[in-house]
C-alpha cells in the first residue's frame, strides 16, 4: 500500500512538471529586432554612360559626397541619404566634363527606391590654328579630317580678324527625362556644338556650319532649326537663331553662323517634333514576395533581391531601317544615353523578428511616348518606353496580424 501511495504521488508531481514547461514555452515572448532596412534610409542613382553609342568605363561621377565610378558597361551606382534635386558630375579625361546634370529623389519617394539618370559623353574637340588670310575647314578631329566627322565648320579666308586656335565639339546636354504628362510641339536637339576661340573676335564675314545627317540621303528631317545658347552655364537657356537647310549632295544639315558673331558659343541643331507622354506609370511587377518566419521565436535575416530596369525602348512596326536610324538618334538626344533596356541588381539583408512575416514589392517605374516627325516629306510615328526607376515597398506584419499579407 505505502509503495502504490508513493508512486502515485510521484506520478502527479511528474505530470505537474511537465504542464509547467508546457505553459512555460508557449508563454515565450518573440524576439522584436531593429530592421536596418527601415531605420536606414537611403536612396539610389543608378545610370549607364555612353560615348559614340558604346559603354563608356572609368568615368568619375559624383553627386555632392556620393562618388562612383562607372564599369566596363558605362553603369554607376550612387547612394544618396535625402529627397531632394541633385547635381550630378561626369569627368573623364580627353572627354567633355558634363558638369550639370540633375536628378530629383522626389518628396514621395518610398525608402530604398531607385531613380536613374542616363549620360551622353563626348569626346574634346581638336584644336586648329585659324590665320586672317586662308580659308579653314575645321570638323572635331581637326583642320580637314571630313571623313565620318559629325560637326564641319568652314570659315573663309578674312571672317577673322586676328590669328586664333577654334574647337568644335559636338555635346549632347544631360537633361531630365520629360515626364509631363500631354501633348506638345518642340524642337529637340539631335545635337549641340560647342565653338571655342581662343580669342574673342566678332566674326567679319559668314561662317558655315554643317551637320551630318545621320542616315542616308534618302532620309532627313524636313524642319530642322539653329539655336544658340544665350547662357552658356545654364541648361535649357537656348533661343532660335536660323533655320538650317538639308544639302542632299553632302547629306548634311547647313546653316550660317552670321556676320558679327562670336565664335565662343554653343549652337543646337533641332528638328521640330510632335510629342505626347503618359501619366508616370509603376503597374510592372518586378519582384513581389513574402517571407514568413511564424511560428519561429529568434529573430532571423532575409535578403529581398530584385532586378530593376532601366533605359529605354523603340517600337516602330513598319518602318524602315532609313527612317529609323535617324529616329533613333534623335530620340537618343532627348531621352539620354544610347536605346536599350539594361538591368541593375539589388539586394538588401533585411532582420526579421520571431513570429513575423515580411512582405515586398519592386515595381518600375516608366513612361510611354510618341514622337512624330516630317521626313523626307512622310510623317512617321515612333513609340518609346523610357524606365525611369525603381519603387521599393515593404513591411514587416506580426503573423498575429496576418490576413493574407499586405504592402504599405
Amino acid at each position: 500500500m505505502r509503495t502504490s501511495k508513493f508512486f502515485k504521488t510521484g506520478l502527479l508531481l511528474f505530470v505537474a512538471s511537465l504542464g509547467l514547461i508546457s505553459c512555460g514555452d508557449d508563454d515565450k515572448e518573440p524576439e522584436i529586432v531593429v530592421d536596418p532596412v527601415s531605420e536606414n534610409v537611403e536612396y539610389y542613382i543608378e545610370g549607364k554612360v555612353v560615348a559614340d553609342n558604346a559603354a563608356l568605363d572609368g568615368v568619375s561621377v559624383t553627386a555632392g559626397e556620393a562618388t562612383a565610378t562607372t564599369d566596363e558597361n558605362g553603369q554607376y551606382s550612387l547612394t544618396v541619404k535625402d529627397k531632394k534635386t541633385y547635381t550630378v558630375s561626369f569627368a573623364k579625361e580627353g572627354y567633355r566634363t558634363v558638369s550639370d546634370a540633375s536628378v530629383e529623389i522626389a518628396n514621395n519617394a518610398t525608402n530604398r527606391s531607385l531613380v536613374a539618370l542616363n549620360v551622353t559623353m563626348s569626346k574634346e574637340g581638336v584644336a586648329v590654328a585659324v590665320d586672317t588670310e586662308s580659308d579653314k575647314v575645321i570638323t572635331e578631329k581637326g583642320e580637314g579630317k571630313t571623313e565620318d566627322a559629325l560637326t564641319i565648320l568652314t570659315i573663309p579666308a578674312g571672317a577673322v580678324s586676328t590669328a586664333t586656335d577654334v574647337t568644335l565639339t559636338p555635346y549632347l546636354e544631360a537633361v531630365a527625362t520629360d515626364v509631363t504628362p500631354g501633348s506638345k510641339e518642340e524642337a529637340i536637339p539631335m545635337t549641340n556644338i560647342a565653338i571655342s576661340s581662343s580669342q574673342d573676335a566678332a566674326l567679319n564675314q559668314d561662317v558655315t556650319l554643317s551637320v551630318a545627317n545621320a542616315s542616308s540621303s534618302d532620309y532627313y528631317f524636313d524642319e530642322v532649326e539653329v539655336y544658340e545658347k544665350t547662357n552658356a552655364r545654364a541648361i535649357g537657356d537656348w533661343k532660335k537663331y536660323a533655320d538650317a537647310a538639308f544639302d542632299k549632295a553632302t547629306n548634311s544639315y547647313i546653316a550660317a553662323i552670321k556676320k558679327g558673331s562670336s565664335l565662343n558659343k554653343d549652337y543646337s541643331i533641332r528638328v521640330k517634333s510632335e510629342k505626347n507622354v503618359s501619366e508616370t506609370k509603376n503597374d510592372e511587377i518586378l519582384r513581389e514576395d513574402s517571407y514568413s518566419n511564424a511560428g519561429n521565436m529568434s529573430a532571423t535575416t532575409y535578403d529581398i533581391p530584385y532586378t530593376a530596369k532601366l533605359g529605354w525602348e523603340i517600337s516602330a512596326s513598319g518602318l524602315d531601317e532609313g527612317a529609323l536610324s535617324l529616329v533613333k538618334a534623335a530620340i537618343a538626344a532627348q531621352e539620354g544615353g544610347s536605346e536599350g533596356v539594361y538591368t541593375v541588381n539589388k539586394t538588401f539583408t533585411a532582420h526579421v523578428s520571431g513570429d513575423y512575416i515580411l512582405y515586398f514589392s519592386c515595381k518600375a517605374k516608366y513612361v510611354e511616348k510618341e514622337y512624330t516627325f516630317s521626313i523626307a516629306g512622310k510623317k512617321v510615328t515612333v513609340k518609346v518606353k523610357h524606365y525611369l526607376g525603381v519603387e521599393f515597398v515593404y513591411t514587416n506584419q506580426s503573423s498575429s496580424m496576418h490576413g493574407g499579407g499586405t504592402i504599405g
